[in-house]
């Protein structure tokens, strides 16, 4: 896969050049603040898969204490751009928000919701919905890891 993913105002960009990992809806606080919405629909990738547009940058912050996700979100519209989870030292993952795809369909199904007992309104699909901290973490991890050896 290759594209150039966008902000919604379009002044802060990534290209992704690389095979997803997988893709999830989570509905933390964070990402509702983060994302203005009820939850954050994401791709993720390895993070040699993204290269940031030095013309189009992303501002960075984290919203917790490490590890944390680092979130690059637009200086002009304040919507998110990509962000970065150290997940080992020698593996750091990217979250691409879905939304930012000009080819929606190149990417993959959506796997599961996490952290579900934070929403802010039912969501009526099939998908496992998985509620609490650790076992939102630990399906996500399954997901990007099935998603790096090739067994979602």
């Amino acid at each position: 896969m290759v594209q150039t993913c966008t902000c919604r105002c379009g002044k802060s960009a990534v290209k992704v050049d690389g095979r997803p990992l997988a893709r999830f809806v989570c509905h933390c606080t964070i990402c509702q603040s983060v994302y203005k919405a009820p939850y954050a629909d994401v791709t993720t990738f390895l993070s040699g898969s993204i290269t940031l547009d030095p013309e189009r940058p992303a501002e960075f912050r984290k919203y917790r204490a490490p590890p944390a996700l680092r979130r690059g979100t637009c200086s002009h519209c304040s919507a998110p751009v990509v962000g970065f989870l150290a997940v080992a030292p020698f593996l750091t993952v990217a979250f691409v928000p879905s939304q930012n795809f000009a080819n929606r369909a190149a990417l993959p199904p959506r796997l599961a919701h996490i952290f579900y007992e934070r929403r802010t309104e039912d969501v009526h699909d099939t998908l496992p919905k998985i509620s609490g901290y650790w076992a939102s973490e630990f399906k996500a991890t399954r997901m990007v890891l099935g998603g790096l050896f090739g067994n979602r």
